[in-house]
């Protein structure tokens, strides 16, 4: 790793195409499950302790423990990295929605590394306040949401964060008007 070389704007070289996302906002009350590109905005009213799992450090899928070291189905023995996930309930005065944050989200919700989200793995009490300042923040969510059969409910899948900014949702607001 590490040998790799970076050429600005190389001679020759066009950019035919460039795929761009877009997002649209729904209501909680308007998701169904299924949807893509999907964007809402609400407030954090529930937040659940992260959990914590090993993963492949080539494939990030979950390995198993076999008592003697850690085994993926696709590369075999590997020393695992740690995953984590983190629900958090979202309203938009609509509805509610269960939310599923994976690793580098909770890091950008949280502003935290890698190594701090690992400290409330070996001492979950400490994630208490983060709970407490992130209770009644209002956030713009951008993901998918998808049906959960297990519990008959629709979760939305977040791909991307940021805070909700007023100015720019009164600004929306007057445009839709």
């Amino acid at each position: 790793l590490g040998n790799g070389e970076l050429i600005i704007n190389p001679e020759g070289e066009k950019v035919s195409e460039v795929r761009q996302s877009s997002f649209q906002r729904k209501k909680i009350e308007e998701l169904a499950g299924g949807e893509e590109n999907m964007e809402i905005m609400g407030t954090i009213v529930q937040i659940f302790d992260p959990r914590f799992f090993h993963t492949c450090p080539r494939c990030r899928s979950r390995v198993n423990d076999t008592g003697e070291g850690y085994n993926c189905t696709e590369h075999g023995q590997v020393e695992p990295v740690t995953g984590y996930v983190l629900n958090l309930v979202m309203d938009d005065g609509t509805g509610t929605i269960r939310t599923v944050f994976w690793k580098n989200q909770i890091n950008h919700l949280l502003s935290k590394e890698e190594s701090e989200m690992l400290t409330y793995k070996d001492d979950p009490t400490k994630f208490e306040a983060v709970k407490t300042d992130l209770l009644g923040e209002q956030y713009k969510l951008r993901g998918r949401v998808r049906k959960n059969d297990m519990f008959e409910r629709i979760e939305f899948s977040v791909q991307f964060v940021e805070k909700a900014s007023p100015e720019e949702e009164a600004a929306r607001l007057e445009k839709t008007e």
